[in-house]
């Protein structure tokens, strides 16, 4: 099983500063998460828009209890979707 098939897009970040807060509140509650394009977040830190866009990935059967903490955080999922 390659790491797709076991882990989901949960949200897509506006720079690395929020996927790392994100980041730690999912890690805090005991969920895995690995950040997608934050090494380009990282070079430029102060441009915006897709450029700076950074994805948070967590395990597909801890997505509805990531998502779930998130929007008690108020973030909204990536592209509008739910988790698959």
């Amino acid at each position: 099983m390659s790491p797709e098939e076991k882990f989901t897009k949960l949200v897509t970040a506006n720079g690395l500063t929020e996927a790392d807060v994100w980041k730690a509140v999912l890690e805090a509650s005991g969920i895995q998460v690995f950040l997608r394009h934050e090494a380009m977040a990282a070079v430029i830190p102060e441009t915006a828009g897709e450029i700076a866009a950074v994805d948070l990935w967590v395990p597909r059967e801890q997505a509805a209890e990531a998502l779930q903490i998130l929007q008690d955080e108020r973030v909204e999922p990536a592209d509008g979707d739910e988790p698959v």
